[in-house]
């Protein structure tokens, strides 16, 4: 795991290059590399990188060249299967000179081109120079678990490139301004994150998950190489004739190739099933001295600290409990923001971020379960839209949701969770469903609250559209795998986890276990009340009983109580006050009605609240 930055166009000095690094430091605190590249006409390829040493500490420094000097990499991430295609690279006649998996992208570019990337099973972002004809490669992970940030520039007869793993590498650029995109400011309203390829940065774009970028001469072009199964609306395997076997063979191939790695590693351990399936698994293979990490807040009662804590008792591992002070939380968000070059809008990526740092301490790799939600259906929008989605149309499900919130209204404490499936499923647009499930406020109160100028973005393919004829639980899979998940959860989890110069990997993430889920029929994900089906049932017989038994509780934060106590004035004064950027594009009686609302306990707006805190200090730490 590491950073890299650089760029594609004429010559600056090695300072620019070396600044772009130092502000990633954090991602690679163990080593640096640099190299600048002619390509001819007065143009550089400029390829810069930090080293967080994982495999192969001795000879894996970067930018790497193979053995002839033709290929030059610098690259972030870890491929997991590098042994087998080591092996096979080698019978076809390669030469490898080190034990990394850096010399192995090199090889496998040579031997098969871009048919390469999907022989990578792991996480990945790099960018390769082939002195052969003087082109350069940009290229990402399938799901997008490693970032990579590009703008272009101007040349006398094309367009360069620069590049990096976070925003802030490219902001060291002379060329590359922080100039704010309204559109995604707007974007950001709805879906508390920015839908790729945009950015908060005007003319930075994020490299498309499975996606490439090939430059030759002053031209380049992006395609896609890989997209998730669930794009067709279906599997492109085999209905498989034992679907619990087949599940276990793949995800504990996921798991293993996981634990390669020539530093300590551990596991982040909540109470739930997906981290508890990981570490049972862990066991299962015969990991020796599994240390496992949770997180909670001193004195919240929903805290899930005593359950993982009991996961981790009868699951053996060497246990690390963090119990956190909701005061120091706001303190993190600027720091963080910067990490991540976007609002730290999901409130769990502060104890993310503070588990990763106790984490540090005793190991470099962590393992975590990100993924299983979103390839074997766990959420309550899951189980909505498997079993109503088809009705969205009718108006059948609009009249069952209104019917679900008049009667929480009524309700005395009605269920968090039921008020929002009932403002979900009044609904009929999928993508307005999709922004009620997870996001902020729909399209429609985005215009009551929206001051600034008119959206001029064009409202092209989005990302999570389907298939045609894919089936409602499919689509919002294909959602969730091609938008939460990139430019989301995945961003989040990099972000929070090289902020604190750790590795985290994520075994539900693995593209061969993607495509054996999207192979299944759909009860294997959802039957009746159960979600993840498969999961549940195949490791059953390893999981605690308990584990098995305990409802889907998510990482729950008192975020409810912080913005009627400890955050409220500190919201007022950060979002409200008379210096807040957002009052050139928000109304801000409309916000402190949000506010007033909240705090009198009449509606919970918890959610819009922090998205927009956090949008607010995010804005003033770049613009």
């Amino acid at each position: 795991m590491c950073g890299i930055a650089g760029w594609i166009g004429p010559a600056a000095s090695d300072a620019t290059l070396r600044a772009m690094t130092d502000i990633i430091h954090h991602r690679g605190p163990d080593g640096d590399g640099h190299a600048m590249l002619r390509l001819g006409d007065g143009t550089t390829a400029a390829l810069g990188h930090r080293r967080l040493a994982i495999i192969d500490l001795t000879t894996g420094d970067q930018p790497m060249k193979s053995h002839d000097g033709r290929f030059t990499v610098v690259y972030n991430g870890e491929i997991y299967n590098y042994l087998e295609l080591r092996s096979e690279l080698k019978a076809k006649g390669a030469v490898l000179r080190t034990h990394s998996d850096t010399e192995v992208i090199l090889e496998a570019w040579r031997a098969w081109g871009k048919d390469s990337l999907v022989k990578l099973r792991g996480m990945f972002a790099f960018a390769l120079h082939d002195n052969g004809d003087n082109s350069v490669v940009l290229a990402r992970d399938p799901f997008g678990k490693k970032p990579l940030f590009y703008a272009t520039t101007p040349l006398p007869n094309g367009q360069g490139l620069v590049f990096g793993s976070e925003v802030t590498a490219l902001l060291e650029h002379p060329a590359i301004n922080a100039e704010l995109d309204v559109d995604s400011l707007h974007d950001f309203l709805c879906w508390r994150y920015v839908p790729g390829p945009n950015t908060f940065f005007r003319g930075i774009r994020k490299l498309a998950p499975g996606g490439l970028i090939t430059w030759k001469a002053g031209q380049w072009r992006e395609e896609r190489y890989w997209v998730a199964p669930e794009a067709q609306g279906g599997g492109r395997l085999p209905v498989p004739s034992d679907p619990i076997a087949g599940f276990l063979e793949v995800f504990d191939e996921a798991v293993r190739l996981r634990l390669r790695a020539d530093v300590p590693l551990g596991a982040f351990l909540s109470s739930g099933l997906d981290s508890s399936s990981i570490v049972a698994t862990l066991k299962h293979l015969g990991a020796p001295e599994i240390r496992t990490f949770s997180v909670g807040f001193r004195g919240d009662m929903d805290a899930e600290l005593p359950a993982a804590a009991d996961t981790a008792r009868l699951l053996g591992t060497i246990h690390t409990p963090i119990e956190l002070e909701t005061d120091d939380m706001a303190d993190l968000l600027p720091m963080l923001s910067r990490h991540r070059g976007a609002p730290m809008s999901e409130v769990a990526d502060l104890p993310i971020y503070m588990m990763s740092v106790e984490a540090a301490r005793h190991v470099k790799v962590v393992l975590s379960g990100e993924g299983s939600d979103e390839l074997f259906a766990g959420y309550p929008k899951h189980l909505a839209e498997a079993h109503l989605g088809r009705l969205a149309p009718s108006g059948i499900m609009s009249l069952l949701g209104r019917g679900i919130l008049a009667a929480t209204a009524i309700a005395p404490k009605s269920d968090r969770r039921l008020n929002i499936a009932g403002r979900a499923l009044r609904e009929r647009r999928f993508e307005d469903r999709m922004v009620r499930w997870f996001g902020a406020i729909t399209p429609a109160e985005r215009a009551q609250i929206w001051t600034g100028p008119p959206a001029t973005r064009q409202p092209g393919q989005a990302p999570f559209q389907s298939a045609n004829g894919a089936s409602p639980l499919r689509q919002v899979l294909h959602f969730d795998q091609t938008s939460w998940l990139p430019d989301n959860l995945l961003e989040r989890m990099d972000a929070m986890t090289m902020a604190a110069s750790i590795e985290g990997r994520a075994p539900f993430m693995d593209i061969r276990l993607a495509e054996y889920a999207s192979s299944l029929p759909e009860e294997w994900r959802i039957k009746g009340r159960t979600t993840k089906r498969i999961v549940r049932e195949a490791l059953a017989p390893r999981l605690p009983e308990a584990v098995l038994r305990r409802p889907k509780n998510g990482f729950r934060m008192p975020v409810s109580a912080w913005f009627r106590g400890q955050l409220r004035e500190p919201f007022n004064e950060i979002v409200l006050g008379s210096g807040a950027i957002t009052r050139d594009y928000l109304d801000p009686d409309a916000i402190r009605r949000l506010m007033s609302d909240h705090s009198s306990g009449r509606r919970d707006h918890a959610k819009t609240l922090w998205a927009l805190f956090a949008l607010e200090t995010f804005l003033c730490e770049f613009f």
